[in-house]
């Protein structure tokens, strides 16, 4: 059996740099396409013939440029996971999270209500996305060397600053607060864009309310301990 081949960011970056810049205009409309049907149908329900069609295109064009429909899955979701940006979104992503705030409410509504714009313009994408990222281990593994850089340790140090300010409770486990802060991201995502997309949401007014709950639990003015009334 022919072994695995890892994928690296580098992948990733190289699907990014021909996603941005098509060779011509007719790969152009097959990727417009496909991110139009893929974010509607999703990668299964998304058949080549049916983006072909709607490129204006023969099926045998779209594979004379994308020999599989993995090769252009790829091209699609890729420059989607790296924000069309290459790495220069998550670097972005990265300063918002380390901003210094002078609350833990403060903080959660600034790092959270620009990723929350972005994943709105098109919600479709978005759960394919975080499908192809549970699903594929290779996804997975070539994205989790950004979210470490970019997300988590930033994350640590701006809770652990705010511990530090006495913005937190001493007694606070900044790891456990930044899963929890991690859960009310996913969790929010998943009933705004996969349970109940057709709600009416205002999603400023949600990120407050979450921050308010965190702030209340976490803050340095919440509980001290859970038999206080």
């Amino acid at each position: 059996m022919t072994p695995k081949t890892r994928l690296s960011l580098a992948d990733l970056e190289r699907e990014t740099e021909k996603f941005l810049k098509p060779a011509t205009a007719k790969e152009k409309s097959i990727i417009d396409a496909a991110v139009a049907l893929i974010g509607e149908r999703g990668v299964d329900g998304a058949t080549t013939a049916e983006i072909a069609r709607r490129a204006g295109v023969t099926e045998k064009t779209l594979f004379r440029y994308f020999p599989s429909k993995d090769d252009l899955v790829r091209r699609v979701l890729f420059p989607i996971m790296l924000q069309r940006g290459l790495t220069r979104q998550w670097e972005t992503r990265e300063k918002q999270i380390k901003t210094r705030a002078p609350s833990l409410k403060d903080w959660f509504i600034a790092a959270s209500s620009e990723e929350m714009a972005m994943v709105v313009k098109n919600p479709g994408i978005a759960r394919t996305v975080t499908a192809e990222l549970i699903q594929k281990d290779d996804i997975r593994d070539a994205m989790a060397e950004l979210w470490q850089r970019h997300i988590w340790e930033p994350m640590l140090e701006s809770l652990e600053n705010l511990r530090a300010d006495g913005r937190l409770r001493k007694d606070v486990d900044v790891e456990v607060l930044a899963r929890a802060v991690h859960c009310l991201h996913v969790g929010y995502f998943l009933t705004r864009s996969v349970f109940a997309p057709h709600r009416k949401w205002d999603d400023a007014a949600q990120i407050e309310l979450m921050a308010d709950i965190l702030e209340r639990g976490a803050g340095a003015g919440g509980r001290r301990n859970s038999g206080q009334r």
